[in-house]
């Protein structure tokens, strides 16, 4: 029946095609050049038709690995050109990118990476690379990694509020954040576990990218940030060079350097006939988990909503045309409920299509709980902070502050525990008890679903549990995930799983935002979205106004501790 279509409509497609084709052959050349900006997005969000008809500012990480793939297998091409403009992946983003180039270089081709500045991120990604280059007047701004925690006590107490908030989990500290004046030991020990991990992955890549020895290596990383010229002494960097200089030497001025988006639709007008592509279905879990409907950002969910989840999964496994479902975690968590109504509907879709789970930066307590299904398997990047199987609760009590403010307030109940949940009333011994038997009883269902999800029994869990944030790569070593990788990884399991050939190429179906009655944002987002940019120089404090945003009304968390943006 296909063929009889194409027959049929030949004289319809056969022009565009052989159009295409020939265009190809013309402008086809033997460099490459792609930017890349931004956050990284797998697929950025166009919603409406001016989305439709305006390009996404940030590059697109599906398309560019899908690209990469090409570039690496075409004979023609000889030189990749990577400009690397402003940031803002993360580390797991940037190691896939990382691992792209150096399949390009493996191939035999040249990569050569040129940016102004490169942080952590970028100077990630250009060890990929076979030649790196900065702007004379630029910097290497990387110096190690580092960890941040903000404790917000001494503030709460100097207003007059109280954070009656309790843990199961030894390491379960984001409570910390606004109990504590000072960081608990526990915390202490597995922040500098991170820290001590993901240094030495840094150091490794510089060792191994660079021709370094480790202590050489290491000596380096941890001696910045460096001028342009320090980091060439110090062969960080191969050279310095402005970009129009190395603009003129690889031809562009002369035209002979492709751009990203012709070579994209060069790759499509390789094939002799039109072909339907394998469809699978992309879910992103992004953002603090919560009740209700998505908060959209400008590439994707800034929060996900179990609501929002549930129907676009339902969408993908009812289709049938979505062979098999990828879920791209990146989350800390949040609403207790939500994580688990969420992980109810990944199971029920695990029993009905092919189902596969990649971490990205972060994959924690609640985002941590949609992850772990039984028959599911689970990639992580190194550098992906997961696990925090532990959770937490309470309230944020602010009767002292009324008093000082010189405000009265009076309460008629029914009962003891009317008003348990009450902002304008303390907690007495025995209500927080009764809050601690309430934690108890949910951290060991979720240590038993995380449990029977990873195949392990509750014991083996529990000892690597506790709350404790691990990297992927340490997440590997105590059974947390399966294997180390992102997406390429994954899609090459997913063609093994439906038996496709190695190169067959995949269609991305990602649902449409599912909303609440067709309304993206509250008045109360827009603030946030407002006063985040504001509080942009102080990231944590950022994240608990999302918090505020997102979870108000939950009294049962599985958040992950903060965890600040890495510093390096």
């Amino acid at each position: 029946m296909r063929w009889l279509v194409l027959g049929l409509f030949a004289p319809f497609w056969l022009p565009r095609w052989l159009w295409h084709w020939a265009h190809w052959r013309r402008s086809k050349r033997a460099t490459l050049h792609v930017v890349l900006r931004g956050a990284l997005p797998d697929v950025a969000a166009r919603r409406g038709l001016l989305g439709l008809l305006r390009p996404a500012h940030d590059t697109e990480l599906i398309s560019l690995l899908e690209g990469l793939a090409g570039a690496a297998r075409d004979d023609r091409l000889s030189t990749l050109v990577v400009q690397i403009e402003e940031l803002s992946c993360g580390l797991a983003r940037a190691e896939e990118v990382r691992a792209a180039l150096a399949r390009v270089r493996s191939a035999g081709k040249q990569v050569i990476v040129h940016a102004d500045e490169l942080g952590i991120s970028g100077y990630w990604i250009a060890l990929g690379g076979s030649s790196l280059r900065l702007s004379p007047t630029g910097s290497l701004n990387v110096s190690g990694v580092a960890m941040e925690f903000t404790l917000l006590q001494g503030l709460f107490r100097r207003v007059g509020v109280r954070a009656q908030l309790l843990a199961r989990g030894k390491y379960k500290s984001a409570r910390e954040m606004f109990t504590e004046t000072e960081l608990s030991a526990a915390n202490r020990e597995m922040l500098t576990s991170l820290v001590a991990d993901l240094s030495g992955q840094l150091t490794a890549l510089v060792s191994s990218a660079r021709g370094q020895t480790p202590d050489v290596a290491s000596a380096n990383v941890h001696g910045g940030p460096f001028r342009a010229a320090q980091a060439r002494e110090l062969d960080l960097i191969d050279t310095t060079q402005y970009w129009d200089e190395l603009w003129a030497e690889v031809g562009g001025e002369r035209r002979r350097v492709q751009s990203w988006a012709a070579y994209k639709k060069a790759l499509g007008a390789r094939r002799w006939l039109p072909q339907r592509r394998t469809q699978i279905g992309l879910l992103r879990i992004s953002g603090n988990i919560r009740m209700g409907h998505d908060r959209q950002g400008p590439n994707g969910p800034r929060a996900t909503g179990h609501r929002s989840l549930s129907r676009a999964l339902r969408r993908l496994t009812r289709s049938t045309r979505t062979r098999a479902i990828v879920v791209r975690v990146d989350s800390p968590g949040g609403s207790a409920l939500a994580s688990d109504l969420m992980w109810r509907e990944l199971t029920l879709a695990a029993g009905k299509k092919p189902l596969f789970v990649s971490m990205v930066n972060t994959a924690a307590s609640g985002g941590y709980y949609t992850s772990a299904l039984a028959g599911v398997p689970v990639w992580a990047a190194p550098t992906t902070l997961t696990g925090s199987i532990g959770v937490l609760g309470g309230k944020f009590e602010g009767s002292e502050l009324l008093s000082k403010l010189g405000v009265a307030r009076a309460s008629v109940s029914s009962g003891p525990n009317a008003n348990f949940y009450s902002p304008l009333q303390p907690w007495s011994s025995a209500d927080l008890e009764k809050l601690d038997h309430d934690l108890e009883a949910l951290y060991r269902d979720f240590v038993g679903k995380m449990a029977a999800g990873r195949g392990l029994s509750y014991e083996a869990v529990d000892a690597v549990a506790q709350g404790r944030v691990w990297t992927g790569q340490q997440a590997r070593d105590v059974a947390l995930v399966d294997h180390l990788g992102g997406l390429n990884e994954v899609a090459t399991a997913v063609r093994e799983k439906l038996g496709l050939a190695a190169d067959a190429s995949l269609r991305w179906a990602t649902p449409a935002p599912v909303t609440r009655f067709g309304v993206e944002r509250e008045p109360a987002e827009e603030l946030a979205g407002q006063l985040e940019a504001a509080l942009g120089g102080l990231p944590e404090l950022a994240q608990a106004l999302e918090w505020a945003i997102d979870l108000r009304g939950e009294r049962l968390f599985a958040l992950s501790p903060v965890l600040p943006r890495l510093r390096g």
